[in-house]
Parts: C-alpha cells; sequence; structure tokens
C-alpha cells in the first residue's frame, strides 16, 4: 500500500470521493489499490481543519468542527439576530433557531458552547461594520433557558437587573444570565460546593459583573455585608426545604415588589408524591412567605419532573 495502512480518512473522501474506482470499494476512499482501498491518503484524521482533505475545510474549517476547538457556529449573513421578547436575549435565525446571548467576554467560552458572530453595520457608511459575538443558550443544560422556550411571559431579569443566583454550581446558567443583565447589571452567585465554586470563580474572572459567593444558601446572614437590595432571587437549588431557602434570601435582599423565579424539582422535595402535588404545596408554602404566583410551567420536554415559578414579593401585605 503507497500511503500506510489506516492514513486517516483524508485524501481519498475529500478528493476523488468516489467508492467506485476500480472494482470493489476501493480506490476512491484512500487512493490505494482495489480491495477497500486503505483508508489511505495525505493528511489523515489529523489534516488540516477536521477530518482531512477537502471534507476536512467544509466540515473542521468554518465551524470550528471535528478538528479545530469548540469555535463559533457559522455566522455573517448566514444567520439572522432578532431581539426576543425578554430583554438581553436574542434569537439566532440560520439553518436552526437558536436562543442566544450578547457575550459579555468575546472569544471567551465558559462551558464549550458555540459562539456566533455577526456583522452589524455602522450607521455611519465611512465606519466599518463592526462584529458581534453571541452564546449559544442550552436549554438542556440552563433551567431559565428552558423556561423561555417554554414560553414565560416574564422573567423580569433584564439588562440593568441586580440577581441574586441561588445554586449556582460551575456557573453555566449564570453567565448566560451575566450576559442578560450587561455591564450595568449584577449577579450575587452562591454555590455551597467548593468544587463547584472553582469553576464559579474562574467565570467570574472573565465577567466582572458576576460575585461569587462560596456559601450555604441557608445561611444568608453569612454573606449579607457582600449582597444589596437585589430585583429578581433565582433559586435553583434541588434542596427538600428550598421554599424556605428562597424566602430567607428574599427577605434579607429582595426588594418589594421585586420577582422570584424557582426551578422546583419534585423529585429532590418529595419523591413519594407525584410532581403537581409537589409543586401546588411548594406553591403554599411560598404564599405563607408573602409571594404571589404569577406564573407556573412544566419544563418539559428539557427537564423532567421539573416546574418553574415565577412570584411577585410583597413586603408589606
Amino acid at each position: 500500500m503507497a500511503f500506510g495502512d489506516r492514513g486517516g480518512r483524508g485524501g481519498g473522501r475529500g478528493g476523488g470521493r468516489g467508492r467506485g474506482g476500480p472494482p470493489g470499494r476501493g480506490g476512491g476512499r484512500g487512493g490505494g489499490p482495489a480491495g477497500r482501498g486503505g483508508r489511505g491518503g495525505f493528511g489523515g484524521r489529523g489534516a488540516p481543519g477536521g477530518r482531512g482533505g477537502a471534507r476536512g475545510g467544509a466540515r473542521g474549517g468554518s465551524r470550528g468542527g471535528r478538528g479545530g476547538g469548540a469555535g463559533g457556529a457559522r455566522g455573517g449573513a448566514k444567520v439572522i439576530v432578532k431581539p426576543h421578547r425578554h430583554g438581553g436575549v436574542f434569537i439566532a435565525e440560520g439553518k436552526e433557531h437558536l436562543l442566544v446571548t450578547k457575550n459579555l467576554s468575546p472569544g471567551e467560552a465558559v462551558y464549550g458552547e458555540k459562539r456566533i458572530s455577526v456583522e452589524s453595520p455602522s450607521e455611519d457608511p465611512s465606519v466599518p461594520a463592526t462584529k458581534v459575538e453571541y452564546r449559544v443558550w442550552n436549554p438542556f443544560r440552563s433551567k431559565l433557558a428552558a423556561g423561555i422556550l417554554g414560553g414565560l411571559d416574564h422573567i423580569h431579569i433584564a439588562p440593568g437587573a441586580k440577581v441574586l443566583y441561588l445554586g449556582a454550581a460551575s456557573g453555566t446558567s449564570v453567565s448566560h444570565v451575566a450576559d442578560v443583565v450587561g455591564p450595568e447589571g449584577i449577579v450575587y452567585a452562591v454555590e455551597f460546593s467548593h468544587r463547584s465554586g472553582r469553576d464559579l470563580i474562574n467565570m467570574a474572572k472573565k465577567r466582572t459583573n458576576v460575585i461569587p459567593i462560596i456559601e450555604d444558601a441557608r445561611h444568608p446572614q453569612k454573606y449579607r455585608m457582600l449582597v444589596g437590595t437585589v430585583d429578581v432571587v433565582f433559586a435553583d437549588v434541588a434542596q427538600p426545604d428550598q421554599a424556605r431557602i428562597v424566602a430567607l434570601n428574599s427577605h434579607h435582599f429582595l426588594k418589594d415588589k421585586g420577582h422570584a423565579l424557582i426551578s422546583i424539582k419534585a423529585s429532590c422535595i418529595d419523591s413519594t408524591a407525584v410532581p403537581e402535588a409537589v409543586f401546588a404545596s411548594e406553591v403554599k408554602k411560598l404564599q405563607s412567605e408573602m409571594f404571589r404566583p404569577r406564573e407556573q410551567l412544566t419544563l418539559e420536554p428539557y427537564e423532567r419532573d421539573h416546574a418553574m415559578l415565577v412570584a411577585q414579593y410583597q413586603r408589606h401585605a
């Protein structure tokens, strides 16, 4: 065989493609003799930008695909980014519609998500167009994104908002909330786990509007000196006493007529009851803590037996 036994799937599939060639499947795939043709050719799997040769250009080059790191999705003229009805959130319309946020730290991905660069024309014809980068917000990895795609009427998290995020984990969703509130807003991100907290702190180094707090959300008095009055409390703590945790933090930090968004995981609160009964029970607990429910929806198909509850806090009855 001319060029190595398994020289990678390059060469052949990129140039000469035909599975035909001389008899059998040969010739085409590897440029070798008949038979299976030895999958060889130059370039192998490590050829420029992807799975080699010409095909690598398409699959690897512009998408950054299998050969060149996470990269960004195809942008430019092929993708149109439109504002979502929730401020600070956008829809990228291309081959598929994607929920995106404007990247507060261009060129940086937080958890390997796709990035989309779109040229934004200048109002002044003499000034060249500028590129704006957006990050794809995956609803399978973010309860808030699942709620938005599920049809929440109001998320109350908007540019300039101050948000207390309970259950920040490693900062996947927090990074998108930081994009939404923008440089004028602020996100206080509370996480109890020190392992996740390290990732959260590293993310916050690039997003200066995030204040990471590695503390137990059951004890808000421990971080009362760090957190000011907030517009929204978002909770994804998945604990049996979640309603109490939200109420405690709201009494400390949430402004009058502010809002709470609570991701309720039924099995974490009562694994023996049906999810609908658990959701109803949580609503009653919050009503006793000066909350008025405004919206509730399930997070299917993104999360099983989860609901998102939006409630308004009334400090004075």
